[in-house]
């Protein structure tokens, strides 16, 4: 076992946190068993011999007998809007059912936006989450909705990050319109309601609200730049994101690739895959995390590994809306970093990291690749997907890193008699063995309970959402129109490479 580190414990004074005699997971591979966990200013002071002297300094303490402290979950990519439609669309590959998902959502405005990201919160905490970056869907677009959102990540505790999701473009159109399919219109990421602003208004309003937000509540809260996808991108708004990133001091996310028929528009509208588009741009750079990944190109895993961007990957929706697998051996294989997400609570559907850290191991376990083990999902989960953020020494339990951990019961019916530890954690593990979740040193769920908000009354305004929005849809005929087209171009698109079956 390495040798404790004391030396940022303060020599006096009062000391915030002591969780005893616990066992600590640093990293996968990094066990210490029985050390006294010193928490103080919001950072790991130090992984100490128990019993410790800072003990009786202690403001709190937690009795860690038969606890696992372990770094908690990044959630690397979720929509936060979506908490009203859970299980939307059953059924619905991506197009199709992100149309659905437009046509059903409406209107939100910042009491909305504030409930849905609290909602996302509670239940990352609750589960042993500390970390999320929401690409924020808004309609309306309006400083209010980055406004609503954030005041949930501040008021939950969690460590949160907004990304808006923000188009300008779309290249699904001059293919679909090559493929003698008019679905302008149709496909774009933003309703009737939600006009696109001119694109200098995006990265305008996308960097007010990263001087409100961006670092606020001692670093806990991030504001990113963003944008929806490379497909629905122009030039100038992902070049303008990714120097506004690099400005500010802050990261970047968007949708990468996600599907087929996504692929295809970025070839047809540029000549190029989408890697290579946002290598030309500038964008591929160790700011920016790109979601999902499924239909990038074996000439792209290079590009990925060499530029340091994150790739958030996000089984249990690639799977749901039967979008593909993305490479994921492969990028590990070449070195990228690869994140975890949930993705959103309608597409995803639930907002728990193990169980999507779990898919992630699952399903990319072919005979004759290399396997996903128990170390690299939990590496995933925490270490590589924290790179999104960009916040030094977050996803790991070294001293001096930030003080987000989880405290899992090794009691648990997941824990009890395990062998390996890192296994059991990824194969039997998904959320009840969660005791306490602390974020930069605050017990944000104790006992199961969350201690900053109220889950009752987050549920009550979630599902007052869900009603609503189901009274005032729109008419399901003008969906079905929507669907049809869309269906239609996939279906073409499959004629033109060859495909014999395409999903309905």
């Amino acid at each position: 076992m390495p040798e404790p580190t004391v030396a940022l414990i303060p020599a006096e004074g009062p000391i915030d946190l002591v969780v005893t005699g616990v066992d600590v997971l640093v990293r996968p591979g990094d066990l210490r068993r029985g050390v006294d966990l010193v928490v103080h200013a919001g950072r790991i002071a130090g992984l100490t011999e128990a019993p410790s002297p800072a003990r009786e300094r202690a403001t709190d303490l937690i009795d860690g007998a038969r606890l696992l402290a372990m770094p908690g979950l990044v959630n690397a990519h979720t929509h936060s809007a979506e908490n009203p439609m859970r299980g939307l669309g059953d059924g619905l590959p991506l197009e199709p059912w992100l149309a659905t998902l437009m046509h059903e959502g409406g209107l939100y405005d910042a009491e909305d936006h504030y409930w849905c990201s609290l909602a996302t919160a509670a239940e990352l905490l609750l589960s042993g989450g500390t970390a999320v970056i929401d690409h924020l869907v808004m309609t309306p677009i309006s400083a209010a909705s980055f406004d609503g959102a954030m005041r949930a990540y501040r008021d939950s505790g969690i460590r949160g990050g907004v990304s808006p999701l923000l188009s300008d473009h779309d290249a699904t159109v001059g293919l679909a319109a090559d493929l003698g399919v008019d679905v302008s219109g149709v496909v774009a990421m933003m309703p009737e309601q939600a006009p696109a602003m001119p694109t200098a208004d995006y990265l305008q309003l996308t960097e007010d609200a990263i001087g409100r937000w961006h670092g606020a509540e001692g670093g806990r809260l991030h504001l990113l730049a963003g944008a929806s996808g490379v497909q629905w991108a122009s030039d100038e708004l992902l070049g303008g994101m990714a120097q506004l990133a690099e400005r500010t001091g802050t990261t970047m996310q968007l949708h990468c690739v996600e599907t087929r028929l996504q692929a295809a528009s970025c070839h047809h509208g540029w000549g190029k895959t989408a890697v290579e588009r946002l290598a030309e741009l500038g964008v591929l750079n160790p700011r920016t995390s790109l979601a999902h990944c499924v239909w990038i190109e074996d000439g792209d895993i290079g590009l990925i590994a060499d530029s340091g961007a994150v790739v958030a990957h996000n089984p249990a929706a690639n799977q749901r809306l039967r979008s593909g697998r993305a490479p994921i051996a492969a990028l590990l294989s070449a070195g990228a970093r690869i994140g975890i997400g949930t993705d959103g609570a309608a597409s995803g559907d639930d907002q728990n990291s193990w169980i999507a850290m779990r898919l992630a191991a699952l399903i990319h376990r072919d005979p004759d690749e290399p396997w996903v083990g128990a170390n690299e999902a939990i590496a995933m989960a925490t270490e590589l997907g924290a790179h999104a953020l960009g916040v030094p020494g977050l996803g790991a339990l070294d001293p001096g890193a930030p003080a987000d951990f989880a405290l899992v019961d090794r009691r648990a019916p997941g824990l009890a008699g395990a062998r390996e530890l890192e296994a059991a954690l990824v194969w039997s593990e998904s959320g009840p063995g969660v005791r306490h979740t602390v974020v930069a040193g605050d017990v944000v769920v104790r006992d199961g309970q969350l201690t900053r908000v109220d889950l009752d009354e987050i549920q009550h305004h979630i599902t007052e959402q869900c009603e609503r929005r189901a009274r005032t849809g729109p008419q399901s005929p003008v969906l079905e129109a929507t669907i049809a087209r869309l269906q239609e171009v996939r279906q073409r698109l499959a004629a033109r490479q060859g495909r014999t079956h395409v999903a309905p």
